[in-house]
């Protein structure tokens, strides 16, 4: 998990040269690409049939179909420090989640240490570099972040019975080259230039290649797995150590 912790320069980087969604484009068509290659060999097999599809089809609504955009342009409109700290709740937002939800009990001492590692956060924030808190709309776009990310954790916990960890992660991360992929074009009015273009700089592509390798690709089947075994809120906490 302190993998995703990069995510966030990486993305700054990146956005120096295409816009969020070009930039979501590329990184989810990469990641899906690397994950055919992988059910080719024949040990990732991903079923469907007689399968209720909407749990997952959810999941990934919420991310990345809703997540991430609301990362990248609250990123945008607020500093590196603030989206961290705003992120940092979702842990609290998935404990309440799958209290709801899943009907997962919270033990005190998750509660405790969930407020204690977004306390902490802020503070770290804070000291470091100052807040930097931004506009008010960027705070919103941000809020809807929260939303979105407990929301996949308790979809997938949800589903994790049904679909493995890689199949989970195969149709999310399809779902998203694909939702990406279309607003990118619809963007740049069928410009399919301006989306080819940023891949032609090193720094935008060098991102784009760890966004979709490590921070898509490794980080989601990991977290994928993590929500097979362990309860949302024991999961998302894990989120702060990035």
């Amino acid at each position: 998990y302190f993998i995703w912790g990069f995510t966030f320069l990486a993305s700054r980087i990146a956005q120096d040269y295409g816009t969020p969604f070009v930039l979501l484009f590329w990184r989810f068509a990469l990641a899906f690409l690397l994950l055919n290659l992988l059910r080719l060999t024949g040990r990732f097999p991903v079923r469907f049939r007689s399968r209720k599809l909407w749990p997952v089809l959810l999941a990934g609504l919420f991310e990345p179909v809703l997540y991430f955009p609301c990362e990248q342009y609250g990123l945008r409109l607020t500093s590196t420090s603030f989206s961290g700290v705003m992120v940092a709740l979702i842990p609290l937002c998935s404990l309440v989640y799958g209290a709801i939800f899943l009907h997962e009990k919270a033990t005190w001492r998750q509660v405790v240490f969930s407020v204690l590692s977004v306390a902490g956060v802020i503070v770290l924030a804070v000291y470091a570099t100052g807040i930097g808190a931004g506009s008010f709309l960027g705070f919103l776009i941000l809020l809807g972040t929260v939303f979105a990310g407990a929301g996949y954790m308790v979809a997938c916990r949800a589903c994790s019975g049904s679909f493995t960890a890689f199949e989970r992660t195969y149709i999310t991360c399809g779902m998203g080259a694909a939702a990406f992929g279309v607003l990118s074009v619809l963007e740049h009015r069928h410009d399919l230039n301006a989306v080819v273009l940023p891949m032609t700089h090193a720094p935008f592509a060098l991102a784009i290649v760890f966004l979709s390798v490590v921070a898509s690709v490794l980080s989601y089947l990991a977290l994928n797995r993590a929500l097979e075994v362990l309860p949302v809120a024991r999961t998302a906490a894990l989120i702060n150590f990035s």
